[in-house]
C-alpha cells in the first residue's frame, strides 16, 4: 500500500512539474524569439533610434499607473528590481525539474500519459496555460500584492518596458514572466514597439 501512495505521489509531482514547465520554459523560449524580432527592429529604426539617442526626437513612452490595479501588472517595481512573481516565474521551473527528478523511474515512463505531464504540459494554450502560469507564481493576490505598478492598455505596457529595460540583465526573465500571465503579449509586444517607432520616425520628418 506504501509502495502505491508512493507511486500516486510521484504521479502528482510530475503532473505539477507539467503546469510549472508551461508556466516558465515555453515563455522563456517565447520571450528569446521575440527578442531576436526586437533585434531585427534595432536594424530596422536605427535612424530613428540615432535621433533618440541625440535627443533629436523623443520616443512617446506612457507613464505607468503607481498601483497594480490596471489590466497590465508590469514585472518591475518602482525602485527597477524584478517583482516577485516575475522571480517565480522563473525559479517554478528549477522547482518542476526538483519535483520530476523526486519521482521514480515508473512515474516518469508514464509522465507522457498524464495529463498536462512532462511534455504534454507543452500543448497548452490560451487560457489553460494562463491559468497555470498564474497559478505557479501564486495567484492574482500574489501577483498585484507583490507589484505597485501596471498599465490599462497593452500598447503602452509593451512601449514602456521596451524603452525602460530593454538590454537590462532581468529583461528576458521579465517578459517570458509577463508573456507567461498575458499570453497576447506573444503576438502583441512586437507591434506595439513597432508601431511607437513608425510614429517617432513620422514625427521626425
Amino acid at each position: 500500500m506504501a509502495n502505491k501512495h508512493k507511486w500516486l505521489l510521484a504521479l502528482g509531482l510530475v503532473s505539477f512539474s507539467g503546469l510549472l514547465l508551461a508556466a516558465s520554459a515555453d515563455g522563456w523560449i517565447k520571450a528569446n524569439m521575440i527578442l531576436a524580432q526586437l533585434d531585427q527592429l534595432k536594424d530596422k529604426y536605427d535612424d530613428v533610434q540615432a535621433l533618440i539617442n541625440a535627443g533629436t526626437i523623443t520616443l512617446e513612452v506612457a507613464e505607468p499607473r503607481s498601483d497594480a490595479d490596471g489590466e497590465f501588472i508590469v514585472p518591475f517595481k518602482q525602485d527597477g528590481m524584478v517583482t516577485a512573481w516575475a522571480d517565480k516565474a522563473i525559479n517554478a521551473q528549477a522547482a518542476a525539474e526538483a519535483g520530476a527528478m523526486a519521482s521514480d523511474k515508473a512515474a516518469g515512463q508514464l509522465a507522457s500519459k498524464v495529463p498536462f505531464g512532462g511534455l504534454a504540459a507543452g500543448l497548452m494554450r490560451g487560457k489553460a496555460r494562463e491559468l497555470a502560469a498564474v497559478t505557479a507564481v501564486g495567484g492574482w493576490e500574489f501577483i498585484r500584492s507583490s507589484s505597485d505598478l501596471s498599465f490599462d492598455k497593452q500598447e503602452e505596457y509593451s512601449v514602456y518596458l521596451h524603452s525602460r529595460f530593454s538590454g537590462g540583465t532581468d529583461y528576458q526573465m521579465a517578459l517570458a514572466a509577463a508573456m507567461a500571465i498575458y499570453p497576447e503579449l506573444e503576438k502583441s509586444h512586437e507591434a506595439a514597439i513597432d508601431a511607437a517607432y513608425k510614429k517617432a520616425r513620422k514625427a521626425a520628418k
